[in-house]
């Protein structure tokens, strides 16, 4: 998965005599603005940008910087509106063009979004951090060949900026170890210099080149110095989320859930794909996805967040109290609150995937609060889920145990005891499909998948790969794909390097 962009603090081309000066007050603040946001700290920063603003400062990089603070918020409508402000006061501030853009794309306004980064790319087509994201949306479009275009000639321009290199590699098929990419590659991780991020990157991506020609040692050998320097950052382990895991089981019991005076929302719209991270949960919305009655959602943190914001707390340690020391309205507002949000994602189609791997660790709540929701568990050879688990470079701090191979293994067993906990206090509720047996015999399983979701059969679901629709996951490539069964098993081939796994999940 790709990085972030940077975040962007350039000043606009408004010349100092089209403004009011500043006074050494709100000077003062602006640099304070400006080091708090470079520091992550994004509350004093807004605080500060919003008081400038009330203060009639009219400066473009101040709505920028404040938009720019909405979208990592979650607040991509917001983030479209300040950059529409900072356009208004310099309307070639490039900046703000291509925020704006990453709004629009956020916002799921997908063709302003593609024409906003032309137009941009084409006044200033040395932009490469824009080319970068445009090749990424078209890349989660579908549209590979051209993004594939894009990533060349960031990497012909800019040969140092390791996301291209990263992202290529990932839609680029490598046929022999002489690939000119490959030699590359190599050459950029072999510098004295190279930073620790991009080290990363570029070792993530030779592992995927290597594992293309079938070299597996090499392949592993740079899988194990990527996931080394990620874990290093996060020292994780397994007791905090084992706690949580062990809470949740102690909490939603079948007469805890019983017991509750709740009017759960009637509505069937959701449908929540769950179950651990590459154990085909993309797979499986695409194939719903291509039900004229679905729009697939894709990972949304909607009730997750919700259900965090609502029921932790740091005086319960960020766990749940017993269930009948909630009211029944928080209950009940979750339900409404999440059926709201999805409604303006889409507000046409009769059902709507939500395929955030983790609400696996919701499920309780979920049938609380939307007791007619589907909920598809996908299940995959614990083996073949920690490797895919480990070969993937995961954006977000979401996957803290993705990047040893013990704590992949602890982390998978936790999981397991869980899904086994739902099942056993909501019989019926959840249906578990297989990713070998959808592989192997597609067209019984995604039958039986429609079925399960109360859906009519359409040849559709057959041709999943043929239909339109954004895929964000690091599962991109693999569902504009036919069905194919090589990645079953592949654990095999990586057998003698992965000790530390294989006595995990065989304990």
């Amino acid at each position: 998965m790709s990085k972030k962009p940077r975040k962007i603090k350039r000043k606009s081309n408004t010349t100092a005599k089209s403004r009011p000066p500043l006074s050494p007050q709100q000077n003062a603040r602006l640099q304070q603005a400006f080091q708090a946001q470079t520091a992550g700290n994004l509350a004093f920063a807004e605080s500060a940008w919003r008081a400038l603003i009330a203060e009639k400062v009219r400066l473009p990089q101040v709505f920028l910087n404040l938009g720019i603070i909405c979208a990592q918020t979650g607040r991509p409508e917001e983030s479209q509106n300040l950059c529409k402000r900072a356009l208004a006061i310099d309307p070639r501030f490039p900046e703000a063009r291509m925020h704006l853009a990453t709004a629009y794309d956020q916002l799921g306004k997908t063709e302003q979004a593609v024409s906003a980064y032309q137009r941009l790319l084409a006044d200033q087509p040395g932009m490469f951090v824009a080319r970068y994201l445009l090749a990424n949306l078209l890349k989660n479009q579908g549209n590979i060949e051209e993004a594939t275009a894009h990533y060349r000639n960031i990497m012909a321009q800019q040969p140092g900026y390791a996301q291209a290199h990263f992202a290529y590699s990932g839609v680029h098929r490598y046929e022999s170890a002489d690939d000119p990419h490959i030699i590359s590659m190599l050459d950029h991780y072999q510098q004295g210099n190279l930073a620790q991020d991009n080290r990363i990157l570029i070792s993530f991506a030779l592992a995927k080149a290597f594992e293309d020609v079938r070299d597996f040692r090499r392949a592993f050998d740079y899988l194990k110095t990527g996931n080394e320097l990620r874990y290093r950052k996060y020292h994780y382990t397994i007791d905090s989320d084992r706690d949580l895991f062990d809470n949740i089981i102690k909490t939603f019991t079948a007469d805890a859930m019983a017991g509750l005076d709740v009017r759960g929302e009637a509505s069937n719209r959701p449908i929540f794909i769950v179950g651990m991270p590459r154990s085909g949960t993309s797979l499986v919305e695409k194939i719903l996805a291509s039900h004229s009655d679905v729009f697939g959602a894709g990972e949304l943190d909607y009730l997750y967040s919700l259900g965090v914001s609502k029921f932790f707390s740091e005086s319960a340690h960020f766990q749940f109290r017993p269930l009948d020391t909630y009211s029944k309205d928080l209950y009940e507002s979750l339900g409404r609150e999440y059926l709201a949000k999805i409604k303006r994602l889409n507000d046409r189609a009769d059902r709507i995937t939500d395929k955030l791997p983790f609400n696996f660790m919701m499920i309780g709540l979920i049938k609380i609060a939307l007791p007619n929701a589907r909920i598809i568990h996908c299940v995959r050879d614990a083996r073949d889920t920690c490797l895919s688990i480990y070969k993937q470079n995961f954006a977000t701090d979401n996957y803290r145990f993705a990047f040893d191979l013990k704590t992949a293994g602890q982390f998978h067993n936790i999981y397991r005891k869980l899904m086994e906990h739902w099942h056993r206090v909501m019989p019926g509720e959840i249906y578990d499909i297989r990713y070998e047996s959808l592989t192997r015999n597609p067209e019984d399983e995604i039958r039986k998948l429609l079925a399960a979701c109360e859906l009519e059969w359409q040849d559709a679901c057959m041709d999943f790969h043929k239909s339109e629709g954004k895929v964000t996951t690091a599962s991109f490539y693999q569902v504009r794909q036919p069905m194919y069964t090589s990645s079953v098993q592949l654990w095999e081939q990586y057998r003698e390097f992965l000790g530390p796994l294989l006595e995990e999940l065989g304990a």
